[in-house]
């Protein structure tokens, strides 16, 4: 799974296939789709911080550090959350931009299903890793001579902390080279609790497998020659949680 903070959880055909009338209404009504995801995405996350900023009993605070938000992964429970919350104000705004009633049913039912999807999302829990390796950016890609064929490459990178635990992997990155050449990798911007990095490359989108026996440093070139490696592990969408945080509810006295 992702971290939260890597971007939005859902995409634009995540929410197509939820309303299959969504597009259509995005060019009538003149919305930007993209648009209002960041924005529910945005307000999950003010949600989110205040779970994290939320009063704790001493004890709590001597056994347990202070939480960050770039430490919440983005579960199941907080990706539907954010799918209903973008289609409501998708629907809100429809609704005033066209002043039409048709929209108003939908934007209130989509409200309603957010406030169950967080219902959920509370009664599961926070799901929060120790040490968050972020998602890496997409790779560098250069060519080296190489007695190969020509064509065109891809490939990704995931980012790797002390324990082993990968990031999510990155976009992955093409390239297209004459006959004689050979695809190198190599990343930039390393996150300060990286020890490392793996590459995933291929002749296609669709088996991108990882290619190195083990993690290359943060500095490191990879080569990649085409077939030396034709299958295992693609690249992954992140960490799982290594601990469940309950969100339990109070009610004030007095």
């Amino acid at each position: 799974m992702a971290l939260f903070t890597d971007g939005p959880c859902v995409s634009v055909n995540d929410l197509a296939q939820q309303e299959s009338g969504l597009l259509d209404v995005a060019r009538t009504a003149g919305i930007n789709v993209t648009a209002k995801i960041t924005l529910a995405h945005d307000e999950l996350a003010a949600d989110l911080q205040l779970w994290l900023d939320r009063w704790r009993g001493f004890a709590e605070e001597i056994w347990r550090p202070y939480l960050r938000l770039d430490q919440v992964v983005a579960t199941p429970q907080i990706k539907r959350w954010e799918t209903l919350q973008a289609l409501a104000l998708f629907y809100r705004d429809a609704y005033f931009t066209q002043l039409t009633d048709r929209y108003q049913p939908k934007w209130d039912e989509y409200a309603r299903l957010t406030r169950v999807a967080y219902d959920r999302f509370v009664s599961a829990g926070m799901g929060i890793v120790n040490d968050p390796v972020r998602q890496a950016a997409p790779p560098v890609l250069g060519s080296a001579t190489g007695p190969q064929k020509g064509g065109s490459y891809y490939a990704s990178i995931g980012w790797l902390n002390a324990a082993g635990q990968e990031g999510a992997a990155s976009t992955p990155a093409s390239i297209t080279f004459p006959d004689g050449n050979l695809m190198t990798v190599s990343a930039s911007a390393p996150p300060s609790n990286a020890v490392g990095f793996n590459v995933y490359a291929g002749a296609s989108l669709d088996a991108l497998y990882r290619q190195n026996a083990a993690p290359l440093p943060p500095n490191g070139i990879f080569t990649y020659v085409p077939g030396a490696v034709i299958s295992g592990p693609l690249p992954g969408a992140g960490q799982h949680p290594d601990f469940i945080r309950p969100l339990v509810r109070t009610i004030p006295r007095g």
